[in-house]
């Protein structure tokens, strides 16, 4: 029994490198690239959601009160204890924003992930390339960022309340 798998294994070897059973290098269409700016498409986005736009705005508020508050902290003079207690209030808040600043994050991306795919989708488009990830050169008509910022118009047009 185990003679006759062995040789059932060698056969199958012998025969899966024969190269008649290969089948033959296709060639098919290159794939099709294109690229976007991903930073101006986030950036358009959260400035439509006012939510998010006010949780980065107060973030961004309070982070440059802390370092107010840190650099007063490394002065001798000034009231310590009351700048602590500020630092500590302005800790917590942090916290919250911050938690809050992620989930708006992920609704914004999780938006431009489907626009992307969308074209992506309706154009044949293989892959699609941030122009900040090391893209060094590229045509300006390979660029799908305003297809991209349409395909977001035409999504938060659909999910508006008047076009139900």
């Amino acid at each position: 029994m185990r003679y006759a798998a062995v040789i059932l294994a060698a056969a199958v070897a012998v025969c899966s490198s024969c190269s008649y059973l290969k089948k033959k290098d296709e060639v098919g269409p290159p794939p099709v690239v294109r690229y976007m700016n991903l930073k101006a498409v986030y950036s358009y986005v959260l400035n439509k959601n006012r939510d998010a736009l006010g949780v980065k705005k107060k973030l961004d508020e309070k982070m440059a009160r802390t370092k107010e508050i840190e650099r007063d902290l490394d002065e001798p003079s000034g009231d310590h204890v009351a700048l602590l207690d500020e630092y500590r209030r302005l800790a917590s808040e942090l916290a919250a924003l911050k938690g809050r600043s992620k989930y708006y994050k992920g609704i914004i991306l999780t938006q431009i992930d489907r626009a992307v795919k969308n074209v992506a989708k309706k154009m044949k488009i293989d892959f699609v390339i941030n122009i900040g990830d090391e893209l060094i050169y590229a045509r300006k008509e390979y660029d799908i960022t305003e297809d991209v910022l349409l395909e977001i118009t035409r999504i938060d047009e659909r999910r508006a309340p008047e076009a139900r």
